[in-house]
């Protein structure tokens, strides 16, 4: 399979973050920066900004106690018996997982689910 994405080198990326950090200091914004700010400001956007940020969080959790317990993708995935995709999209945030395979990823790792 022919991979058609187009890869920014180093020098290109240190370009392209001296030339944003250029436009701020002129106080020059771009259309896209003005909505995003626009969007994390506005009051209506609390609650889907929270629950993102709750997302993020449990799949780092998810990700480290797989790493501390030494298990690899494809073994946590022969484990909760689905595929090794599966397990990378969800620690990536692609997919949603349910309660049960959660709780069960939580004990292939030998932890426990603790609602706060």
């Amino acid at each position: 399979m022919k991979d058609h994405a187009k890869y920014a080198t180093e020098a290109e990326i240190r370009a392209n973050v001296a030339r944003i950090a250029e436009r701020r200091k002129k106080g020059i914004r771009s259309q896209e920066e003005e909505e995003r700010d626009a969007y994390f400001t506005d009051p209506a956007n609390v609650e889907e900004i929270a629950a993102t940020f709750a997302r993020i969080e449990l799949v780092k959790a998810m990700y480290k106690a797989r790493k501390e317990a030494g298990l690899t993708q494809k073994e946590m995935a022969r484990r909760l018996r689905k595929k090794q995709s599966y397990i990378s999209a969800v620690e990536n945030g692609r997919k949603n997982i349910t309660f049960s395979t959660l709780a069960r990823y939580a004990h292939a790792c030998g932890k426990k689910i603790v609602l706060q």
